[in-house]
């Protein structure tokens, strides 16, 4: 009797202990199914946030499209009314022949956009120095040939006494009452000539760098010229907007320029926080703000 009692306390604590190791396990069991549970949630949540992201990008994108066909159709228009102003003009100038016109003695002019005392003043000056001096009415600007103002390849300027008259006398029209409300942008221009030296490339590491260079030495030139930093702005289109044939000589040797244009003050517009904008005339550029 005793016997079989010592067996069933062992069994019964045998049986007690199972039981705590199976509720160990079941509850290991749950923590895990918690955890995996929570991390469900969170993936499904990342999920839902994602697909919405997608979501929003798939708009965007369908509205960026949308604005990019609209203004396709609008070139395509631009276009088709571009060939319909040339060939009425074609057929303008058919029927002034056909009447016995000579078209080569038409004279076509050019609208300032200054004003007719400032305009007159740069015409005037534009008249004594041909050989280098270019003005252009229709945009407001004088041009240089860089070739007369700067060593080849450089920004160090070799200015002959003439040009310097004619940089003088245009600084001095700036600051003459015709041009007050007008600010100053000097804009470089190279061929495409490539900078190769060694010693040149420390200083210009493209053309584009060139050309900027070489326009604020021109404006250092007009501050040196009494001219106001305040009025003045600098850029560089390097050998990006030729005016000529660089596969000549002659070309790229126009394409090397300096360019100054006067615009009215109140159409210079901030674009970002160091960056001016001329919308008439296309134009970008930094303003000086000292030497």
């Amino acid at each position: 009797m005793a016997k079989r009692w010592m067996i069933g306390v062992a069994l019964a604590a045998l049986t007690a202990g199972n039981t705590g190791c199976y509720y160990d396990q079941w509850a290991q069991a749950k923590r895990a199914n918690a955890e995996l549970t929570e991390q469900y949630n969170i993936a499904k949540s990342d999920l839902q946030d994602a697909q919405l992201l997608v979501q929003q990008r798939d708009t965007e994108i369908k509205s960026k499209n949308a604005q990019l066909q609209a203004k396709e159709d609008q070139i395509v228009q631009a276009m088709a009314e571009a060939d319909s102003l040339r060939a009425n003009f074609q057929k303008a100038l058919d029927l002034l022949e056909k009447r016995g016109v000579d078209i080569s003695t038409l004279i076509m002019t050019q609208r300032a956009v200054l004003p007719d005392a400032l305009d007159a003043k740069l015409k005037e000056l534009a008249s004594r120095y041909p050989e280098f001096l270019e003005y252009l009415p229709e945009k407001g600007a004088v041009r240089w040939k860089a070739d007369l103002l700067f060593e080849l390849g450089s920004d160090k300027t070799q200015i002959s006494a003439e040009v310097m008259a004619s940089l003088r006398e245009f600084a001095a029209i700036v600051n003459s009452a015709a041009a007050t409300g007008f600010d100053v942008i000097v804009v470089g221009h190279t061929c495409t000539t490539p900078i190769m030296r060694p010693e040149t490339l420390q200083q210009h590491r493209t053309n584009w760098h060139l050309s900027a260079h070489r326009a604020i030495a021109v404006m250092n030139i007009m501050s040196d010229l009494q001219v106001a930093m305040k009025r003045m702005g600098v850029m560089g289109y390097g050998e990006h907007r030729p005016i000529a044939d660089n596969a000549t000589n002659a070309g790229k040797a126009r394409n090397r320029r300096v360019e100054i244009y006067l615009v009215p003050a109140e159409k210079v517009r901030s674009f970002s926080k160091n960056i001016r904008t001329v919308d008439d005339l296309g134009l970008a550029f930094a303003p000086a703000t000292g030497r």
